[in-house]
This record gives C-alpha cells, structure tokens and sequence, in this order.
C-alpha cells in the first residue's frame, strides 16, 4: 500500500501583464499558458490595458482573460484607480497565486494581489535595464511585496541585485526556455527563395522583438541594430556572397536607409519584419546574430541553437549562460561592429565548424533550456510556494495498492 498526496483542486494562478505585443517576455507567458498542467493549475491572464496581438493565441487556449480598468493610465490618481480595480477583479476570480510579469504588472499585480489578501505573489524580472527615478520606486515596492522574484538567468539576478537592491535569496533562477520539437532542424529545402532572396547568398540574420514604448529608433540602438549593419559591410569586403537579414519591427527610416546606402548594402540587407514562421526563416540564416547592448535571457538564441545555428552573440546578460564560446558560438563584446564582424567572418569561413557548432547548440538547448523544462520548475515553485504560504493548497491523501 503506497499513500500519495492528491490536490484537491486546481491552483488558479493569474498571470498579470500590462500588455500581449509581440515581445521577450509575452512569447515567453504565452509558451506557460500553453504549456501549464491543466488538471493541476487553472490560469486566467490580467492584461492591465486589454492590448496586443498575442491575446488571440492566449484566447485559442481557452485561457480565461480580463483587462480590469483598461482604459486608465499608470500614473497620477488613475493609478491608485487601477490597482483597486486589479484587486477587486483578483478577489472575484478566487486566486491563489498572482505571477507578473514586466515593470508596470510588477507594481500594480503585487499592491492588487496584497489589498484582495492573495496567499502566493510572484514578480518577473527578464532583463537587465536599469531602473531610475519612479521607475526604480515602482521596481522596489514591487519586490518588497512579492513572496519569490523570478529571473531567468544569474546575471539578471545580479544586476537586480546591485539595481534595485533586492535580495539575492529571494529571487529564483529558472532559465527561458523554448519549445524544441517546433525549433528542429527541419528537412533541407529552398527555406532562402521563399523569403526572396538567391540561395547562392549565405545569409546572416538578427532578430528583434522588442518593442520600447512604441519608439522604433530606441529599441534598434538597444538592439545593436547599427553595429550589426556595419558589421555586415565590413564582412562583406573579404565574403562578398554574405547577405544581412533583420527579423522583427525594425523600420528603414531615412537615418538607417541613409546608413545602409553609405555602407553600400542596398542590395545586401533585407528587413523582413515581423514573421510568424520562424523555423522557416531560421532554416534559411547560416548564421544567427545577437548583436544587443543588453539582454536577460534571448529567446531568438535559443530558438537559433534548437534548429542548430551557430551564434555569434554580444557578451551581455545570460547570453553566456547559454553559448559556449568557440564551441557553439562566439561571444564579443557588444556596441563594437569590428568586434562583431571578426567574429562573423571567422565563423562563415569555417562551415564545417560551424555545423559542428549548431550540432552543440541543439543539444545544449535540449539539455536545460527546453520550454517543457522550464514549465515543470514553474509549476514546482508553485506548488512548494502554495503549501509554505496560507495554506492555498488543500492536500488530501490517497492510497494505491
């Protein structure tokens, strides 16, 4: 006779975000959603202003969704409004676990979540940019009334740490992670003449999903978007065939178009915007670029090493968490286009070191950063935090013979 703990219900979490655009964070929230155990957890998304393209997907899942006083702003009296909202939506859903996600979410989601007495409070923090003035205000009340914060590599955790000054024995490390039977290699084919381009071309790519305030021109400075560019021209003097490739919201305004014409890539740099077919897109780069100033944990390397691409990647955030340098890609460092284009080229020169750094990258990305991975040791850090905490998990035994 063998006696096992049963739940006697589902855990309803609330995820709180303020917005479902197409970024890090919300393809990242989305992959939780999809991928949460249903019969152990119910989740239910608080998109704080009822935006974005991914609420779509989030509704496919058949997650429950609310957006308490959408309308309101985050600052001022409106605030207050909202965070009273946020609680009294939180009391009528029956929560046991608030989890948020992103600066705003962090702030308004914990105040809403202690005011409706919620026993389990998460916050997320997924990058390392520095907070100041109100903004580090709101980051610290944030942590101050989360239970754990969650961060998604050491070094996030460090520069929350030294930034904000939260403690390192609150947060907890649980590393992005991607979904790798959609990112596998897939069976060769013309994946470059689909997107337009000769497949005598050996193509370079970079992605962004970042979007900073709606400012096109800051998210690409963030994104080393300019370095990456330069890059290209210089690699491009000795390996003439190399064609640049930029995935995701990134606009050919006249200060880029001006660089891009100066630089001689007009017709050696292709912007393919927002795709929703990234294993395709993956398939036809030889190599995958992350040319950021900063970054927490990227997605876009993941997703490269699980359909085994080689990287070449700045040296910021995570990022050496997860490449091994000279094994599944090079590290440099970032805001140094001669740096990144050295580095470019010794990769392209060496194909079958290249292949034989994707092949790594593959196995690495299985090893620890699988989104099914990453979703159990969610799922346990609930389930630990429910029991420690007001009791909001209800045990009952049961026996097997």
């Amino acid at each position: 006779m063998v006696t096992q703990p049963i739940q006697a219900r589902p855990l309803r979490i609330a995820y709180v975000i303020k917005e479902m655009v197409v970024g890090g964070s919300q393809t990242h929230l989305r992959q939780v959603l999809r991928l949460l155990d249903r019969e152990r957890f119910a989740p239910v998304l608080v998109c704080l202003t009822g935006k974005g393209v991914l609420l779509d997907d989030v509704r496919a899942m058949g997650v429950p969704l609310v957006a308490p006083a959408a309308g309101l702003s985050f600052k001022g009296p409106a605030l207050g409004m909202r965070i009273l909202a946020t609680a009294r939506a939180l009391r009528r859903l029956r929560v046991d676990i608030v989890h948020n996600y992103l600066l705003r979410a962090n702030l308004v989601g914990s105040m809403a979540a202690r005011l409706a007495r919620v026993p389990v409070v998460l916050c997320s923090k997924r990058g390392c940019h520095e907070r100041r003035g109100f903004e580090l205000i709101g980051a610290k009340i944030g942590n101050a009334l989360s239970d754990r914060v969650m961060v998604n590599a050491d070094a996030v955790r460090e520069f929350v740490h030294d930034n904000e000054g939260c403690a390192r024995e609150k947060m907890l490390v649980i590393p992005s992670g991607v979904d790798t039977e959609r990112f596998r290699p897939l069976p060769q084919g013309s994946y470059k003449t689909r997107l337009g381009l000769p497949e005598d071309r050996r193509l370079v790519g970079v992605v962004t999903r970042m979007r900073v305030r709606g400012v096109v021109t800051r998210m690409r400075v963030r994104k080393g978007v300019e370095e990456f560019v330069r890059a290209i021209a210089l690699v491009r003097r000795d390996q003439p065939d190399v064609h640049g490739v930029i995935v995701g919201e990134v606009n050919l305004d006249d200060e880029l178009q001006g660089l891009v014409h100066s630089l001689d890539l007009d017709d050696h740099l292709t912007l393919l915007g927002r795709r929703s077919d990234m294993p395709e897109v993956f398939s036809a780069f030889d190599l995958f670029v992350l040319s950021s100033h900063d970054e927490g944990m990227s997605n876009a390397i993941l997703e490269a090493m699980a359909m085994e691409k080689p990287v070449v990647a700045t040296d910021v955030g995570g990022t050496g968490e997860v490449v091994r340098h000279g094994h599944t890609g090079l590290l440099v460092p970032p805001k140094d286009p001669q740096a990144l284009a050295v580095a470019i080229a010794e990769v392209m020169a060496q194909p079958e070191r290249a292949r034989a750094m994707g092949r790594l990258g593959r196995r690495v990305v299985e090893e620890g950063f699988s989104a099914n991975w990453m979703v159990r040791q969610m799922e346990q850090v609930y389930l630990d935090l429910a029991r420690r905490h007001g009791g909001a998990v209800t045990v009952t035994a049961h026996t097997t013979a």
